[in-house]
């Protein structure tokens, strides 16, 4: 017999779930930042059918968020791959809330029609909407995909320094890396893991 039934609420426990295609310093903020909320944190890399050009396979941004997350909070994060809907497994696993990155203007809509989606998939989870501070507020996996794929360029402070090094490896064939004309060439990985 399997069981199926959701585990009794944890109210210390929250699920993030995201893509991470590639992990970014606003993604290990909005971690912390979620610690100081919860006790405990299962990060959650979701296979989007919708994004088929992956830059990373699942394992590997699974791989990369783990070897990124900082020694000190490694007790309490959880970092795993999850190919189904989020607010019925955060409910299945005894979560007691969703957290979610949400980005001025460019993610309102869609963030909040997605909290009133899950609200309705797992009416007794709600979802908490963060904001990443000012440095990482409209940073994106996105921006930092184009920017090495086409470019080579891994711009400082976008990236902990095991995803720089994860991008330099692949795209290593491209006109020489260079990180960017205003940074030190660290990455921004300084404190980041």
């Amino acid at each position: 017999m399997t069981d199926t039934a959701p585990k009794a609420r944890d109210s210390r426990t929250a699920v993030y779930a995201g893509v991470f295609d590639p992990p970014t310093l606003a993604h290990l903020e909005l971690i912390e930042r979620a610690l100081g909320l919860f006790d405990r944190l299962v990060v959650v890399v979701a296979v989007n059918a919708a994004k088929s050009s992956s830059m990373f396979t699942t394992e590997e941004r699974v791989a990369l968020l783990d070897s990124s997350i900082p020694d000190r909070l490694k007790g309490s994060v959880r970092v795993e791959a999850y190919d189904g809907l989020v607010a019925p497994y955060a409910e299945k696993i005894g979560a007691c809330a969703l957290v979610r990155a949400m980005r001025p203007v460019t993610d309102a809509d869609y963030e909040i029609a997605l909290s009133l989606m899950n609200a309705k998939l797992a009416p007794s989870i709600p979802t908490v909407l963060l904001v990443a501070r000012a440095e990482h507020v409209y940073l994106s996996s996105t921006f930092v995909r184009d920017a090495a794929r086409f470019d080579g360029l891994i711009m400082d402070g976008t990236v902990p320094e095991p995803v720089a090094a994860a991008l330099r490896e692949r795209f290593a064939h491209r006109a020489g890396y260079r990180s960017s004309p205003a940074g030190s060439g660290r990455n921004g990985a300084e404190g980041s893991g």
